[in-house]
């Protein structure tokens, strides 16, 4: 009888010892890069690059009410050029030279299994400062293309302050293999100022928003063993923009020397594959949109992005 309490004790200490080990993800760090040059089309105009970095983190103790909270520092460069880059014509520009580095906290609250609330702030630059000019000149010539003519027509520099917030519900369709989210997305600042609404559509082996990569969720609770799947996302959103710097020039006054109109209504269209296993994701998205000025045509570029999570430091 001894013998067996003794054996009862054992399996629950080594039992207890191996959950101990096994310990949620609560860091994650992300890089991503967006170029229309990854079609292989020929393309190099409008949103011509972004370098968008991330890191990730939970706190150390849950809300009052255990909502899962993550909070995101993000650090970006952007480029935007007209639709050619050997015109010298800027009248005939589709839409103005302009560069943006800029670097934003969000904070991400899941107070439900569906439900997930985002508020966070940007602060950055335009113009030369931002280093697109000299990252885009610098790559031309690396690689031999041909070299840009108009950034002394850029949009000036000038400090850029953004609020943005998103609210997103998760619809189940199929339990774990279908289900559709509704994202709303608004800005209000000196750079952007629109209201998004998009419906996405994902297909393939599916977790809680809470705990899925579509929204960044695969760190705090529910992340000590994440199985591997994939899935399939095709989306659509329709996006009012009352402002934005790279095309209409600042708010605050009329310095630079070529600015266009933003046209007040823009369709966006994205079809995306995602693939997770315990410690990573990599994402792929073809993003496509409706002419964002009067004169420009439609545009298309590639994302794609690694994300990389771990595990808490040891404690003594």
């Amino acid at each position: 009888m001894l013998r067996k309490s003794s054996l009862i004790v054992l399996i629950s200490f080594l039992t207890a010892s191996l959950v101990a080990q096994v310990e949620f993800k609560n860091r994650e760090f992300s890089l991503a890069t967006e170029n229309d040059a990854y079609l292989l089309l020929g393309n190099d105009r409008y949103y011509s690059n972004g370098i968008i970095a991330h890191y990730r983190w939970v706190p150390r103790h849950n809300f009052a009410d255990s909502s899962k909270v993550i909070f995101d520092i993000e650090v970006a460069q952007k480029t935007y050029t007209p639709q050619d880059l050997l015109l010298f014509n800027i009248d005939d520009f589709h839409r103005p030279y302009a560069g943006l580095l800029y670097a934003g906290i969000n904070m991400s609250r899941f107070k439900k299994k569906t439900s997930r609330a985002m508020f966070g702030i940007e602060a950055g630059i335009s113009g030369q400062g931002s280093g697109a000019e000299g990252f885009q000149e610098w790559y031309h010539d690396t690689f031999g293309f041909p070299a840009p003519q108009g950034w002394e027509y850029q949009i000036p520099g000038e400090f850029i302050f953004n609020f943005k917030s998103e609210f997103n519900r998760q619809i189940i369709i199929t339990p774990g293999s279908f289900d559709l989210i509704s994202s709303t997305e608004l800005s209000l600042g000196t750079a952007f100022t629109h209201g998004i609404q998009r419906f996405d559509f994902r297909v393939g082996k599916l977790q809680w928003l809470s705990n899925s990569s579509f929204k960044n969720a695969l760190i705090g609770a529910g992340s000590e063993s994440t199985p591997k799947h994939n899935y399939l996302i095709l989306g659509y959103g329709l996006q009012y923009v009352a402002h934005n710097l790279t095309i209409d020039g600042s708010i605050w006054n009329d310095d630079a020397p070529h600015t266009e109109v933003s046209t007040p209504w823009v369709r966006h269209l994205r079809i995306g594959w995602v693939s997770n296993s315990d410690k990573a994701t990599f994402k792929l998205t073809y993003n496509w949109s409706s002419p964002e000025t009067r004169t420009s045509g439609r545009h298309a570029y590639l994302a794609m992005e690694l994300l990389l999570r771990f595990s808490p430091k040891e404690t003594k």
